[in-house]
């Protein structure tokens, strides 16, 4: 048997050796490695359709992309290696022959005229930099040298290379190839042209020299949603990724800002200087627009995002409570008596027990008997609050929160019945993501700002892209995107059939042609107190939109303004929305169905019932027909159609010279007004002899009835049963006769 050469056998023992060094190196770990790998870089944020909308920028408005060695051009990794380490991939980190080479032209030329750091060296000085102003000695050149071999042998070459790309620094607050593109030549690293990479190559050794004078200017769009999101990631304390295609259509809120800024400049006088709008995705609960303000650089609080400051909704958040007051109906039919068809009373009247709270209607008119529906869509204020009366703060409280309403949690100790015509302050992102219920069967979405993989399904239909969705992928994404359960469907549905109704909407807006749509729409205005705040709302079965504006500075606004202003934006909204998504017919609700009612009295119509209307009537528990009581508001007086009012509109229908029209029912007598246990305050500024109380009185056998006080008559009234009593300190009884009946009420004057 041959004997190995000793040369051989010496060769074997060095690689054997190297090989174990380099897998010592590759075990031990490396120092500022892993914060450098997963330290914070510009992020690439771009819209629904690959807009780029913002390349976020670090500290000191540093940029820094990166990119996987896959995503940069080849020619732009080999123009770099050429540039900077020719033998890049044969040396384990440090080039020595370069070295070498290096060291004899040096002393030749008596001066430093090449150098020999290959590009695992620099990375080296990446990741753990040389002190500032550092005299840089043989000892330190040598660590860097045996750091470099350790890093070569740490990761692959690709990855070396790739880290190397990102950060390299190329001056002027820039950093890595994909940032450097975008800073010179305003494009993507891939379109780079052969000239422009070449230079690229050069520019790290002088900026300042070899840096194009030409320079890009970075998109700022949708900046108040990027601050959402970036806001998102650090509350979580995670680092953002590189890029991320948000759910955001850039066009549309490029459009919603002009038209909000058009309103703004339309209404200056009126002290209206900011607005903002946010719009979501019924089936994905994706952000399709997010305006914080008309214009971010405004001088009056351009940069506050509006979307989630607090602001009163006004009658903007009636709906949720109509939909309460339905879905208890629904479920407690004992307890509780509001259906589609209830009348409710919009008289003037006072709610409140301990405290004592007086409602007025936005025109300081009152229409008597109103049909649940019209109430609600002409936002009639007092039967709201006589809903939230017989319902209770606390229930519709805990529904608040259930919907999302996060602003006023621990506010129940100081939340009366003004709730129900929106005197507590939310956010415009709480109040679209709580209306998006309705169209949503009463399903409280979670919202998503990432787009969804879901809309890159497209046809072509007359030249615009149409989204298409099966109605399995709609089951799909509602169930992966639900939330809660909030309502029931059968709420939900008639809520969106009666927010649909331009007709019910007619008695408080008229027939506003902001309102008229071609596609099936819900809409609901709000304004706060002085008109400061206004508000509009809008849904389809596929969006839900939300536009306010206002002043930030809480100025209160003037001249005639009303909610039609933010409704225009949001029609616009839609309409630009249905035109490439459509728009579906609101479902209808499973135990109801529509039936001809008299429109006075929502009761069954009779042959002397002047006008009739459609609306929903539970079905019976075997699905047949409801059947509704027979209206007995109409009757026939000489071949006149006469009225007959229940006793609790008298005193209205008085006022309204319509006497002649009105019998009581024959009911036991009972105070209308105070209620019993009532507390009132007495104002010591006020003069005593005009701080009086009304008390209101209805029914009885007889058309006459006398109050007594204490005892002490105030008299005999008849037909209209009022008195109005002085206030007096402390607590006092209330006793009314009428035909041998009576009824005694207590109440207290502090």
């Amino acid at each position: 048997m041959k004997k190995t050469p000793r040369w051989v056998k010496t060769a074997l023992i060095i690689l054997a050796t190297l090989f174990a060094i380099r897998a010592a190196l590759f075990l031990i770990p490396y120092k500022n490695l892993k914060t450098f790998t997963s330290k914070q870089n510009s992020t690439r944020f771009y819209d629904r359709n690959g807009v780029l909308l913002q390349v976020l920028p670090l500290e000191q408005g540093l940029r820094r992309e990166y990119l996987p060695l896959k995503e940069i051009p080849v020619s732009v990794q080999q123009s770099f290696i050429q540039a900077e380490d020719k033998n890049f991939y044969i040396h384990p980190g440090v080039d020595f022959i370069s070295i070498v080479r290096a060291a004899a032209q040096n002393k030749k030329q008596g001066r430093i005229v090449s150098g020999a750091s290959t590009i695992t060296m620099q990375l080296v000085r990446l990741i753990n930099p040389r002190e500032k102003n550092q005299l840089v000695t043989l000892k330190i050149k040598f660590l860097e040298m045996c750091s470099a071999i350790h890093l070569d042998a740490k990761l692959s070459k690709k990855k070396i290379l790739e880290l190397y790309l990102n950060n390299v620094p190329f001056g002027f607050q820039t950093e890595g190839v994909a940032s450097a593109s975008r800073t010179f030549y305003g494009t993507e690293v891939a379109s780079l042209s052969e000239e422009q990479i070449k230079e690229l190559s050069q520019i790290p050794r002088r900026p300042s020299e070899y840096a194009p004078e030409k320079k890009y200017v970075y998109a700022q769009k949708c900046p108040h949603f990027i601050n959402y999101v970036t806001s998102q990631y650090k509350n979580k304390n995670e680092i953002l990724p590189n890029s991320l295609r948000l759910s955001i259509d850039s066009e549309l809120v490029a459009n919603i800002e002009n038209s909000i800024q058009q309103k703004l400049n339309d209404y200056k006088n009126a002290r209206i200087q900011n607005g903002s709008a946010f719009v979501i995705n019924n089936h994905t609960g994706e952000i399709f627009a997010w305006v914080g303000n008309g214009n971010f650089y405004d001088e009056h609080g351009g940069q506050i995002d509006g979307v989630l400051v607090r602001n009163q909704p006004g009658s903007s958040m009636k709906p949720f409570l109509y939909a309460e007051a339905l879905d208890l109906t629904i479920a407690k039919p004992s307890e509780y008596n509001f259906y589609p068809t209830t009348i409710l009373p919009d008289i003037p009247q006072d709610f409140g027990s301990s405290k004592v709270y007086v409602p007025l209607n936005f025109n300081n008119r009152y229409n008597g008997p109103v049909r649940f529906r019209v109430a609600l869509a002409s936002s009639l204020n007092i039967p709201a609050v006589y809903l939230l009366y017989n319902i209770g703060v606390t229930q519709y409280m805990s529904l608040l929160s259930e919907l999302g309403f996060s602003s006023l949690d621990g506010e129940r100790g100081s939340t009366g019945l003004s709730i129900a015509l929106g005197s507590s302050e939310v956010t415009l992102y709480e109040m679209v993501h709580a209306f998006s219920v309705f169209p949503n069967d009463g399903n409280l979405l979670n919202i998503n700002f990432l787009a969804d993989d879901i809309d890159k399904k497209y046809s072509d239909d007359n030249k615009n892209k149409v989204k298409i969705i099966s109605s399995a992928e709609k089951l799909f994404y509602k169930n992966n995107t639900i939330q809660k359960k909030v309502y029931s469907s059968d709420a939900s549905r008639i809520i969106c059939d009666m927010l649909s109704d331009s007709s019910a909407r007619s008695l408080g807006f008229g027939h506003a042609n902001v309102f008229e749509t071609k596609y099936p729409c819900m809409f609901k205005t709000g304004t706060s107190n002085q008109f400061q705040n206004i508000i509009a709302l809008g849904a389809t079965t596929e969006f839900t939109a939300g536009v306010w504006l206002g002043n930030f500075e809480g100025e209160t606004v003037i001249k005639q303004t009303g909610s039609s202003i933010p409704a225009s934006i949001v029609r616009q909204i839609l309409d630009y929305l249905t035109e490439q998504f459509c728009a579906g017919n609101f479902k209808q609700p499973d135990g109801f169905e529509k039936q001809e009612v008299c429109t006075l009295s929502g009761l069954s119509p009779t042959d002397v019932c002047p006008s009739t209307t459609k609306e929903y009537v539970k079905k019976t528990i075997d699905g047949k027909r409801g059947e509704l009581k027979k209206c007995d508001y109409h009757y026939k007086n000489n071949s006149q159609v006469q009225i007959r009012y229940p006793s609790e509109y008298q005193h209205w229908a008085s006022g309204k010279n319509m006497a002649g029209t009105i019998s009581s029912d024959e009911t036991e007598i009972n105070f209308l007004y105070p209620k019993d246990g009532a507390e009132f305050v007495f104002d010591p500024t006020v003069p005593q002899n005009v701080q009086s109380l009304r008390v209101q009185a209805y029914g009885g056998v007889s058309s006459s009835a006398e109050l007594f006080v204490d005892d002490i008559s105030f008299g005999i009234k008849k037909s209209t049963l009022f008195w109005n009593v002085p206030l007096a300190k402390g607590s006092h009884l209330l006793r009314i006769e009428c035909g041998g009946e009576e009824k005694t009420i207590s109440y207290t004057v502090r």
